[in-house]
């Protein structure tokens, strides 16, 4: 399956977290935050379900090149996540991701190469694009990472850990950053390696359940222009594509 979860958690990281910052000029490292930064900083506080992910991934520590291969904490996240009532809607969403896209106009018009080292990346530019993947995508994404298999585990576990592995073979050192598209791995040095795209091109059973609920979502509603243009090349096919299953990339 695409490894849509991880990812998106990964980009909310550029959004904001609560405990690990006090104030939107502190995460940004400015003296004085502009209106999309403002925006992005209050949508992540906002006390509505569809912020589930801040809730998940303000649990789990993340710094860059450091990843922890001992998932213990990851795995009581995503449980904690998945016990909580959700209750988020497309339109509770939207009216977060609208402001966002009319603060952050300017932001959503620059191109990102989404495959470069995140390092390279300017959060305020990277941040809009996630805030907009996240509050479209909250309801599927919430069913598809609390989804149980037929073993009782929960996608939002089971879907990473072939990943996991890999990287406990190719990188043991744990010194790694995903490029936004999940396609390469980047080391502290630098050194980029492509990711096996058996990883990411799965179709199991947690995989099959994210194409439906992705699919079945945005068959009823419309997905956000700056995501189908610049992040889809201005395809909505491409996006269709992205969320099928085998997975054409």
């Amino acid at each position: 399956m695409k490894i849509f979860i991880l990812l998106i958690g990964l980009l909310l990281l550029l959004i904001v977290n609560v405990k690990a910052q006090l104030t939107c000029e502190k995460y940004f490292g400015v003296s004085l935050c502009n209106e999309c930064q403002k925006e992005l900083w209050n949508s992540g506080q906002s006390p509505s379900t569809c912020t589930f992910f801040n809730k998940l991934f303000a649990e789990v520590q993340y710094d860059p090149y450091t990843f922890n291969y001992n998932l213990t904490s990851y795995d009581k996240a995503v449980k904690k996540a998945c016990s909580i009532e959700f209750s988020c809607t497309y339109e509770e969403g939207k009216q977060i991701w609208e402001r966002v896209e009319e603060k952050c106009a300017n932001e959503l018009t620059i191109y990102v190469d989404w495959s470069a080292n995140p390092s390279s990346l300017d959060d305020t530019v990277v941040a809009p694009y996630a805030s907009l993947l996240l509050f479209y995508f909250a309801a599927p994404e919430y069913s598809s990472l609390c989804h149980k298999t037929s073993n009782g585990e929960l996608c939002g576990i089971e879907s990473i850990r072939p990943l996991v592995d890999w990287l406990k073979q190719e990188i043991p050192e744990g010194k790694v950053q995903f490029s936004y598209d999940f396609l390469f791995a980047y080391k502290e040095d630098g050194t980029r390696i492509k990711v096996p795209m058996e990883l990411v091109t799965k179709c199991g059973e947690c995989g099959k359940n994210m194409m439906k609920e992705y699919k079945n979502w945005m068959d009823q509603h419309a997905v956000p222009d700056p995501i189908v243009k610049n992040m889809f090349n201005g395809s909505l096919e491409a996006v269709q594509e992205y969320f099928s299953c085998p997975i054409l990339l």
